[in-house]
């Protein structure tokens, strides 16, 4: 698979979502067993496409940064060391995320930034 091919199922995966540009939050009461479901199912899809992203990609993962490739692998056996315990495996997660936000924070608004003015 070429690069643009690979980039081009990246952004098809992405796209559309679930019930596409419906009001979300007004379809539901918080709290309640169909909010539930409807998050589920947010978080699942989510899930699905990234799965998507990762078949579109599969084929660079050999040319993978190490260090990145180490960081994700801790990552990945700091949140499975939580099991089922759901609560302490989002508190964990959450964690992460924010780790790592902050960590691509500056780079990531740079690019942004730089793109959007047209340059490269």
């Amino acid at each position: 698979m070429s690069e643009e091919s690979a980039l081009g199922g990246v952004s098809l995966a992405v796209d559309i979502i679930h019930t596409g540009w419906e009001p979300k939050l007004s379809s539901v009461k918080p709290g309640s067993v169909e909010g539930f479901y409807m998050l589920a199912t947010f978080v699942f899809d989510l899930s699905r496409k990234l799965e998507y992203v990762f078949k579109a990609t599969k084929e660079f993962a050999p040319r993978a940064d190490s260090t990145l490739a180490r960081e994700i692998k801790q990552d990945n056996a700091t949140l499975r060391a939580h099991g089922q315990n759901w609560e302490a495996a989002a508190k964990e997660a959450e964690k992460i995320m924010l780790r790592l936000q902050t960590a691509i924070r500056g780079e990531a608004e740079q690019l942004l930034n730089q793109a959007a003015a047209g340059g490269r």
